[in-house]
Formats: C-alpha cells, structure tokens, sequence
C-alpha cells in the first residue's frame, strides 16, 4: 500500500465526557470516611470537557465550542445550557464566589502563564478586573475577603483586592488549583513535576508555616492532584492515576483518617470533583476511545482506517506497508501491516509510549516512553519488537523525536514546562547533541522533507518557527 499525497492518517478521539454527581454516605459511623453510594450522568453532549464548578443550583463547566474555551452553564435538574459571557475568547474558570455571585476567570491563552484575574459576575453585569492581579491559578477564601494564587512555583495570598501580598511557599515544580479548608485556615494545592511525570498534594497554612507534602509514604501519593474539601470540611477527596491501566480515579481523605479511600472504579476515569450540596459532589467522567481515520484532500472526505482497533499516534512505514500506533487507555505501542494484519505488541505496561516515528529504512521505530517516576525519554525499537533502547540518556523529559532523512540524526524537544526548552539535534553515529541556534523556548519540531529546514511551536503555541 502506498499512502498517496494529501491523505493523512489521524485519529478522532471519541472521548465519551459526563458531569456526574456523586452520593457520598458515611454509613452512619462518623469515624468514617464517606465511600461512593450511586453516580447519574448529566451531560451527553460529547463536548471536551476540563474542568466543573458549581455554586449549588447550576454548574460551570469548561469546554471548547467552535474552536474557543468557553464556560458553560448548566442547570443539572432540566439540563438547560448556556454560555456565560465574557470579555475573552478563551477563558479559563477558576472558582466560584463564596456567595455565588461571581466566578473567578482569567483569559486563557495556549502557553501563557501569570495572567490577569477577572471577576465574571453571573447577573451579567459588566465583568473586572482585579486590580493588577496576575497569576497561574486562584481560588477565593471562604470569607471572600483574601485570594490564593499561583506565581510560578510559588503559593501567595492576598486581598480579594490583589493587595497585602504574602509569599506562602515555594515548591520545585509546577503548583496548581490551590484551596483553601472551609474553615479558611489550611490551604491545599497540587504540584507537577514534568521532569518526574508526577503529580503530588500539598499543604501550608494560611500565615505560611508547616509547608509539607501530603500522604507522604502512600503507594499512589506520585500521581495525585485536583483535591477540595467537602461542604463540611469534614472529607478531602482528590483524583489518582494509576499506573495500569492508566484510570484516573477518586479518593477521599476524612479529615481524622490516616489513608484514603477509593470511591470510584472500573473503566471510565473520574477527574475533577467539586463539592455539591446534600453529600454529592460533582466529577468529570472520561471514557477514552478513538477511531482511526485517513483525510483525502482531493476527495475531502474521511475512510476508515484499522476498523475496531481504538488507538492514537499513528505513523506509517516509508513505503506505506506498516503502521504503528499506540492503543487508547492502554497506551501500548502496537505495528501491524496497513491493512491491520500480522500485529505485533512492540511496548508494554507499565510503560506508555506515544509519538512512534519510523527510521527512513523502516527497520526501527523512535517513540516516547513515559514512566511515572522517570522523565520522558525518546527510546528505539526494532519494528519486530525485543528490548528498546534509549536514544540518548538525560534528565529532562525528551518529546518529538524526527528522523533525518538519511536516518543519521534525530531532533528532538523537551517536554512542555521543561526549563530551558530547546531542540536538540543527535548524532546517532557519534552520540554527540548539538543544540539548534536560536530554538531557545521552542518546542515540538518538525523536519522537513529535504532536511533543510526545521520548524517548531513557541511556548504560546501562537507560533510556528522556521
């Protein structure tokens, strides 16, 4: 099979999302922690969803409409939806108002860090912005009177005005969606760490003293983040990945307990909880599947390709006969002939690859290889499969290798939020790295045909460099 000009192979995620509330139920012992009763779906949209709030009566859900980041609101007992209004094209929600009058938003551009705060009340009147404000993340205190955000790897708080700045901690890696306890006093917030591919829950109190990492010792506290308290403040529950199958479940900390408890299980991952009213909460259901399809442009319509198989990151043989492609959830890299014949599993659990690119002659395969616990590293393995080999060992998280048409070198990137992006070029001769003049904060290249020219995204993801 040749794969002709103007067709290309990709995949259509079919990424099944829900807005699901949650019974919790003590089962009338107060010493223990609440534990899952029944879930309801409350969307079927098939929109991509990232994010819910609620202020008790309806929810605010992040999705992408028509190519932009928008809010949604939904009211979960008719399933009436709308768009809240706001001054950006994209906007990103970050919490709700103490009084449920108002979100917490700041514009959300592709890449960018330390943006403004705005308030978007829900009565439509006109939306500010909170003095000169700016940061990754935030959240409001109980009272509305204070405001912890993110600058960078570090915790602040100030007025719900952005004035009487307080440095609260700092972290190595990337804090995120800090909250503070319903009693105002404690402030618990999430930090990844790209170099590591982990994710971890943290805690300091509100005047700065005691910064510790939580659940220090528990055998999935690698890959935790996206906790809140319940209404009572009596139970945190937060979402875990796991290492295989790679499901995102939730868990629920009670304040006087020692470990956590599942709620969820099975195949479909739940993310994102946010309390709700009368022991619920409210969570985001994924159920990852995909189909592979090709894009004829002169035909402009879509085929199927690999009928049955659910995968991602498909790359094609340079003669056209193999295809390779990483299976979804599984995240197992897979060849087989074009026609789906003669499979070969090349990688296994608990190893995820992604991104297979093959060498010119066809005899090897590069791909990501992620392990949580581990940078992300560009690995090499023969299309027949057997023990894969690292392109070249370092401590960054390598992402997006590109073959030289001669299969001597390879490019690469570091992964997104790596200090000190740039592309990398490798001698796979000599094993010498040579870094490209003026990638510096670039990401993602690609090669071209002709191996004259290299391109790459900037970190805004505004840009395409040549």
């Amino acid at each position: 099979m040749k794969v002709s000009r103007g067709v290309w192979c990709i995949s259509l995620a079919c990424l099944v999302l829900v807005c699901a509330g949650f019974w919790l139920h003590d089962g009338g012992a107060p010493a223990n922690p609440p534990s899952f009763a029944t879930a309801n779906q409350i969307t079927h949209d098939g929109l991509a969803k990232t994010a819910v709030l609620s202020d008790g009566s309806a929810l605010y859900v992040a999705e992408e409409k028509d190519g932009h980041q928008v809010i949604s609101r939904i009211v979960p007992g008719t399933g009436e939806q709308s768009t809240i209004e706001t001054p950006f094209a994209d906007v990103r929600a970050m919490d709700v108002s103490p009084d449920h009058t108002s979100l917490l938003a700041s514009p959300a551009h592709a890449g960018a860090r330390n943006r403004e705060l705005w308030t978007i009340p829900l009565n439509k009147v006109a939306s500010t912005r909170l003095g000169k404000l700016a940061a990754d993340d935030a959240a409001w205190s109980p009272n509305a009177e204070e405001l912890v955000s993110v600058k960078g790897n570090e915790i602040w708080i100030t007025s719900a005005k952005g004035t009487n700045a307080k440095k609260l901690a700092a972290v190595k890696g990337r804090p995120f969606s800090p909250r503070f306890s319903p009693d105002g006093q404690k402030i618990r917030f999430s930090v990844s760490d790209v170099e590591t591919n982990t994710s971890a829950l943290w805690e300091v109190g509100r005047d700065g003293l005691n910064p510790h990492e939580m659940l220090a010792g528990w055998d999935k506290a690698h890959a935790v983040c996206c906790g809140v308290w319940s209404k009572d403040g009596k139970s945190y529950i937060f979402q875990a990945t796991q290492s295989w199958p790679p499901i995102t479940t939730l868990w629920v900390l009670a304040e006087s307990g020692v470990e956590p408890e599942q709620l969820t299980d099975g195949r479909m991952s739940f993310g994102s909880p946010w309390p709700a009213e009368n022991d619920k909460i409210w969570a985001l259901g994924v159920k990852p599947t995909a189909e592979l399809v090709k894009y004829d442009a002169a035909q402009e319509n879509y085929e199927k390709v690999l009928s049955g198989i659910s995968a991602t990151d498909t790359d094609f043989s340079p003669d056209g006969k193999w295809v390779s492609y990483v299976l979804i959830p599984d995240g197992t890299m897979w060849r087989s002939r074009a026609d789906g014949s003669e499979k070969v599993q090349l990688t296994f659990a608990p190893e995820r690859a992604a991104l297979p690119r093959w060498a010119p002659d066809g005899k090897q395969i590069a791909y990501v290889s992620s392990r949580t616990g581990q940078p992300s590293r560009i690995m090499v393995i023969s299309q027949q499969g057997g023990k894969a080999t690292p392109a070249h060992a370092e401590n960054h998280g390598q992402i997006d290798a590109n073959w030289s048409a001669d299969g001597k070198r390879m490019i690469y990137g570091y992964v997104f939020g790596t200090p000190d992006m740039s592309i990398n070029m490798l001698d796979l001769r000599s094993h010498k790295i040579t870094k490209i003049a003026g990638s510096d904060g670039l990401f993602s290249p690609r090669w071209s045909p002709d191996g004259r020219y290299l391109v790459a995204l900037s970190l805004d993801f505004t840009k395409v460099m040549l």
